[in-house]
């Protein structure tokens, strides 16, 4: 077969990917030359409230009109919704900048109704461990370790997940656990058909193999309804017979989604996304790892994304979650009493500690130099990881008094390595717990940790390859207002290099960047973010899924492959012909909604300036009108060729009327096209 016919026989997607790759490598100054065809609408009001930028004829020109608001959008939230260029200009830059960075004063109540299905992520940590038991935890419940909370639901859970453990242990399959006492003590039809609490309340008394026999059979419409009336408790609840741990980490990543699609704090959320990244923990760590990122993102990272820097730090080094993902929590040291097996008196414990459990873990003491403060080249030796490995033993995850879960983080004298510690060449003053935070002080507030986090920003905000200029101006910022974030982020907006065609539109949107953007362009209603969730991780990038302590990188070059843009496109096709589970979007009303006969060059134009506000190239529209003008019956036949986007099985699935993918039949393929081609155009891809 010859490469022609081979190119025939792809897809249409792949197609149309590979003929538009090349686009996103265009240098920056072409882009900026394609967008600069703009409308410049910008109001009086809004130019008197512009950050600084550049007077004309300096070596990079100025933005004006609505590439300025656009550069805005674009980097200060995760992408325009439908409306949101015509509201910044009514109110100005300043005024928008002002309620951005003290979000407080923002109204997110309709966003908060969302996240009130979601109660489990507003539990205290214990809580939601003893309510939503690991495997550890109903293993330590069988063996009388630990004991279960009352009430119907977590009984349930607890017995549920008991048989499961036990079923396992014995070698059963879940096939065959159905067959074992699945009779149900009434129809399936008529537990689904009485009200809400009872039903709710006949649900928790049913064993494992009975639920399955009740979900195996209801119908899909019967399934959908089954929750339907009960309390967001109550449901999360019977998601959690499925498996508590996996409601656990869902709900971490639907909560997530959903703040960064509907929040109007959307410059919070950058920041927490950046922070998260920044002090990356990974899922899978351990079987406490999902629980522990639920409180860790709450109470570590949100209330000090905007403040300042060494109160976040604090935070993160105090966070089960970071303790437990760099291994903190088991260091102990050399020469301590717990190593030596000695009690806090002098005398010998009845037995010592053995080897393997006693031992000095350098790996938060290396990360918190090299990747949290100071930064390769900031200066430290491996002397210094070492010591401050020892400032930082006894710093670990323990029980709290009447509690059966490891869920507060807690020094313990014990595990602490004795005498003085010398660090960055000062010495640091034996002192148990106090030493630690002499440690987090000195590289919060020293001059590299200042440059590092500022190019960091920098590269997040402004482009791959930030003016050394502009990162000078944030650093020394940094320094002046000790780590306040809102003053070095305000130094890199009023920079004059900041509005200028050089960083207009340089950067590659991240797989979560795109997907989250393409959703809020499309003003899409998203009732379960399961399928935005699989497509972040299909293109690379799953949330809380970054192994390596590095984080995802930021730069354009991870993203820019033929590979990842084929990928995206796949999603842009899903998303326009409503094939994302959860997600549904009203193409029409992107294009007006009055219901007049367009052609397809207008439909194109409509959707070019109601998804990307700027015109797409001429190579680009071509490739799209070459679409939108074939025969009806190939375009149907084409977008029959996109796949569904799918959760994984997600435990979430109880929830009620689950959306279905929209009829091929009643698609407008000309605009489902355009609007998909769009969506996977190079000029979406950039922001």
């Amino acid at each position: 077969m010859n490469a022609v016919m081979l190119f025939r026989r792809l897809p249409v997607r792949t197609v149309i990917a590979l003929s538009l790759v090349a686009q996103l490598t265009f240098p920056a100054s072409l882009l900026a030359q394609q967008a600069g065809a703009a409308v410049e609408q910008s109001a009086a009001a809004t130019r008197a409230s512009q950050p600084t930028v550049p007077p004309a004829g300096t070596e990079a020109a100025p933005l004006r009109g609505d590439s300025i608001l656009l550069q805005v959008l674009n980097r200060f939230t995760y992408g325009p919704r439908p409306g949101d260029l015509e509201h910044l200009r009514t109110i100005g830059l300043s005024a928008w900048f002002q309620a951005q960075l003290n979000p407080e004063s923002i109204d997110d109540s309709a966003l908060d109704k969302r996240l009130a299905d979601y109660p489990a992520m507003n539990m205290p940590l214990y809580k939601l461990m003893e309510l939503y038991p690991s495997n550890g935890t109903i293993r330590a419940s069988l063996a009388g370790r630990a004991s279960s909370p009352g009430g119907d639901a977590a009984k349930a859970i607890y017995a549920d997940q008991s048989e499961r453990y036990k079923d396992k242990k014995k070698g059963k399959t879940d096939a065959a656990a159905v067959e074992e006492d699945a009779t149900l003590p009434q129809d399936a039809a008529t537990i689904a058909a009485l009200p809400p609490a009872q039903r709710f309340k006949a649900l928790c008394h049913l064993n494992l193999a009975q639920l399955k026999q009740l979900r195996r059979s209801l119908s899909a419409e019967e399934r959908d309804h089954l929750t339907d009336g009960m309390t967001p408790a109550q449901t999360e609840a019977l998601a959690a017979f499925n498996g508590p741990r996996g409601v656990v980490e869902a709900e971490d990543i639907q909560v997530k989604l959903l703040r960064d699609v509907y929040s109007e704090r959307q410059l919070k959320e950058l920041m927490v996304d950046f922070w998260l990244n920044h002090f990356n923990v990974y899922m899978k760590k351990s079987q406490q790892a999902p629980y522990y990122i639920a409180a860790y993102e709450r109470d570590a990272i949100r209330p000090y994304a905007l403040g300042h820097f060494e109160h976040l730090l604090v935070a993160t080094a105090t966070s089960p979650a970071m303790l437990n993902y760099l291994d903190n929590a088991s260091s102990i040291g050399p020469r301590s009493d717990y190593a030596l097996g000695r009690n806090s008196d002098g005398s010998l414990r009845r037995s010592a500690p053995k080897s393997k459990d006693v031992g000095l873990n350098e790996n938060y003491g290396r990360e918190l130099m090299e990747l949290h403060t100071l930064g390769v080249g900031g200066g430290y030796t491996q002397h210094d990881v070492t010591e401050v490995a020892k400032v930082f033993t006894g710093w670990t995850v323990g029980k709290q008094r009447g509690q059966d879960v490891t869920a507060q983080a807690e020094f313990d004298a014990d595990k602490h390595e004795p005498g003085d510690k010398t660090v960055l060449g000062q010495k640091i003053k034996y002192g148990g717990q106090s030493e630690g935070q002499q440690v987090l002080h000195l590289l919060a507030n020293n001059p590299a940790t200042a440059r590092f986090i500022s190019t960091k920003l920098a590269l997040y905000f402004v482009s791959d390859t930030p003016p050394s200029a502009m990162v000078d101006r944030m650093a020394a910022k940094f320094l002046e207002s000790r780590g306040d974030i809102r003053q070095v982020l305000l130094t890199m907006i009023h920079s004059p290099e900041f509005f200028t065609e050089s960083t207009y539109r340089s950067k590659v949107k991240t797989p979560q960047q795109y997907v989250v953007s393409a959703v809020r362009a499309a003003g899409s209603d998203v009732k379960n973010t399961g399928g935005m969730a699989e497509a972040v991780a299909a293109l690379g990038m799953p949330l809380y899924g970054m192994q390596t302590p590095n984080g995802y990188s930021m730069k354009s070059d991870a993203w820019n492959n033929t590979a990842a843009l084929v990928s995206r496109m796949n999603f842009a096709l899903a998303l326009a012909t409503n094939k994302v589970s959860g997600v549904s979007t009203d193409f029409d009303r992107l294009l007006g909604g009055d219901g007049a006969p367009l052609s397809a060059a207008d439909k194109d134009a409509k959707l070019e300036q109601a998804i990307l506000h700027v015109p797409v190239s001429d190579r680009t529209r071509t490739l799209i009108l070459q679409q939108t003008a074939q025969d009806p019956r190939q375009q149907a036949s084409d977008l029959r060729q996109v796949a569904a986007v799918k959760g994984k099985r997600d435990p979430l699935s109880v929830r009620s009327a689950q959306d279905r993918p929209a009829d091929p039949a009643t698609l407008d393929t000309q605009a489902a096209l355009a609007s998909g081609l769009v969506f996977g155009s190079p000029e979406f891809q950039r922001r």
